[in-house]
């Protein structure tokens, strides 16, 4: 059976992570064809089908030799190391991530006033900081970055690495589950705290449920009711108070779920 591959962007399909030579061959019956800008790169490549285009090969060893990324989640956030082992015209690396697709856990993201919201979209890559190379070296180098802020879900990252001149590589993604919590009812403080108008409050359960979360003034009286739902257990639930219709004061945070109940004291200031 004849298989075409269209090639149209900068390309290198070698093993950005092997530390041995990398070989790409195609095969006898692959038609491959290669516009202008694209390339194929790997230390051998082997080409037993046909080739067309404009783009080019590189053989021989890749300018960055990267030779380990691995990613740890937190509660919020995912810190993304790797470490090169020599550079040559090394601009820098560009971090780039995608939520698995089907992998954040129903009402586990975060919540505004009752709206599910956030800041990544499944299933697509998307450029989330950019971290300077050091240029040419022939001594190990270590980097990193910290991507904060993110709802539970799993996450796979990957590593644009760019030469100054202007070519590029990607390596191969790495995944990481963000947000896994012990299953305990917790209640954190709200951070920041004294606010204003906005706060961030975080909370965790013991097992699947109905939970209650709302908030009252120094009288007694109800002044919002942020979450009146099932939620999961496992994951930090977070939830984003806006506070700008509420005057000046200390307010009290309540959590109910199964019989039992938390509280904290919010102090809002304008």
């Amino acid at each position: 059976m004849k298989r075409t591959l269209h090639l149209t962007s900068v390309l290198c399909l070698a093993s950005f992570l092997a530390q041995s030579q990398s070989t790409m061959e195609f095969q006898s019956g692959t038609n491959i064809e290669v516009t202008s800008g694209a390339d194929i790169c790997a230390d051998n490549v082997i080409i037993s089908g046909t080739y067309s285009g404009s783009g080019t090969q590189c053989g021989g060893a890749l300018p960055v030799e990267l030779t380990s990324m691995t990613a740890i989640a937190g509660a919020r956030d995912a810190t993304l190391t790797w470490r090169t082992e020599t550079e040559t015209g090394n601009y820098g690396f560009e971090v780039e991530r995608r939520m698995v697709q089907g992998s954040v856990p129903a009402h586990a993201g975060i919540k505004v006033q009752g709206s599910t919201t956030s800041n990544v979209e499944p299933g697509t890559w998307n450029n989330v900081g950019f971290v300077k190379g050091v240029g040419t070296s022939s001594s190990p180098t270590e980097y990193s970055f910290v991507d904060r802020g993110l709802p539970p879900g799993r996450y796979a990252y990957r590593i644009k690495q760019i030469d100054q001149n202007g070519s590029f590589a990607y390596t191969q993604a790495v995944e990481t589950e963000v947000g896994l919590a012990p299953k305990e009812f917790t209640l954190g403080q709200n951070y920041p705290n004294p606010f204003n108008p906005t706060t961030t409050i975080e909370f965790t359960l013991p097992e699947d449920g109905h939970v209650l979360l709302k908030v009252y003034d120094v009288a007694g009286h109800e002044v919002a009711n942020l979450v009146d739902e099932e939620r999961k257990a496992g994951v930090y639930h977070q939830i984003l108070f806006d506070a700008s219709r509420l005057g000046s004061g200390a307010y009290f945070l309540r959590i109910a779920f199964g019989g039992k109940q938390l509280s904290r004291k919010m102090l809002l200031l304008k």
